[in-house]
């Protein structure tokens, strides 16, 4: 009996591209608009190195202009313009696959789509995780070296119930927000846990936004738009939780990917399964994810790439826009 294998529906360069546009596609952070595509980390991408450069052009003085006068021996000196470097690292990572029920799941449909929307929900997820640990060790960084600038924190471990002030709301937000200053406005998207969420919608606080087609309706409250993810924070203290809810502004987090070379491989071990034979489906991944402004410092990391775990590590990120308020990430932190 002929049995339909994964090589006999994966074509490795029509899958890589098939998987990654379903990932982007479907993913709330790609279409939420906070990955910005950047060329310069795709160009750095395509050359050698784990860290890469950032650079950047800071901003003109604060300086008082010349007062005119009509001397002409009086002469005026240009201010000069100077930049900084931010810096970036490689993410290499990778995922396989090895089931024979699969094989068995996907006799009778389509096994190309069953397999890439596997795969690419996967890779979704991934990335979300990989989003929530970037910002995580960011405001670490934040809170331990920059006065918690960029966090409004009105959670407590108190043994009572939470009171109002201590859960999210409407005058909590706008609180976190003004941590941007006059740059507010700036802040376009919150990603949050579905505790908090569920405290908005119980008061009836959400609105939803249909997309062009006016099929998909995205969830917004006082003008952001919602990504609701259990990936966020949710840190237990001895007698509550304190949930992160992170405001953050469009294109705030570079992107790039560059397939590395064998993005896709299908093999066959026939030794295993008792001689039986086991195809394995093997997936890799390359790319750049990096909150404009926040250098990696790369303080500890003992791998060629970091892990999720050591993204958390606030020694690995050190802010170096010189201002508060070009930096587009707030955090508020609540008990719900």
């Amino acid at each position: 009996m002929a049995v339909v294998r994964l090589s006999d529906v994966i074509v490795p360069e029509v899958f890589n591209g098939y998987i990654s546009t379903r990932t982007t596609t479907k993913s709330a952070i790609f279409t939420s608009g906070i990955l910005r595509s950047d060329p310069q980390l795709a160009s750095n991408l395509a050359g050698g190195g784990r860290l890469f450069q950032v650079p950047f052009w800071n901003d003109l003085d604060n300086t008082d202009p010349n007062i005119s006068n009509d001397d002409p021996t009086s002469s005026a000196t240009p201010l000069k313009h100077s930049a900084s470097k931010d810096q970036a690292v490689r993410h290499n990572r990778n995922q396989a696959w090895s089931d024979a029920d699969l094989v068995r799941e996907l006799a009778g449909s389509d096994p190309m789509v069953d397999i890439g929307n596997k795969v690419a929900d996967y890779w979704m997820r991934a990335y979300q995780r990989h989003l929530v640990s970037l910002m995580r060790g960011v405001f670490a960084d934040n809170i331990a070296n920059d006065s918690s600038d960029m966090v409004n924190d009105i959670g407590t471990d108190d043994a009572a119930a939470a009171t109002d002030g201590e859960l999210i709301s409407a005058e909590a937000v706008i609180d976190t927000k003004q941590t941007m200053g006059d740059a507010a406005t700036a802040l376009r998207v919150m990603i949050m846990h579905s505790v908090p969420y569920a405290r908005l919608q119980k008061q009836n606080l959400i609105d939803f936004i249909p997309d062009s087609s006016g099929q998909i309706h995205f969830p917004t409250y006082l003008g952001y738009n919602l990504v609701i993810d259990d990936g966020c924070p949710a840190i237990a203290g001895t007698n509550r939780i304190k949930y992160w809810t992170f405001l953050l502004s469009q294109g705030c987090i570079g992107w790039a990917e560059k397939p590395p070379a064998v993005p896709v491989e299908v093999e066959r071990a026939p030794e295993k399964g008792g001689g039986g034979g086991v195809e394995e489906l093997w997936t890799r991944k390359q790319y750049a994810m990096h909150p404009f402004g926040i250098k990696w410092t790369d303080a500890s990391c003992a791998g060629q790439s970091p892990t999720n775990t050591e993204l958390l590590d606030a020694t690995n990120w050190d802010r170096v826009y010189p201002e508060r308020k070009q930096i587009g990430m707030s955090l508020l932190i609540t008990n719900g």
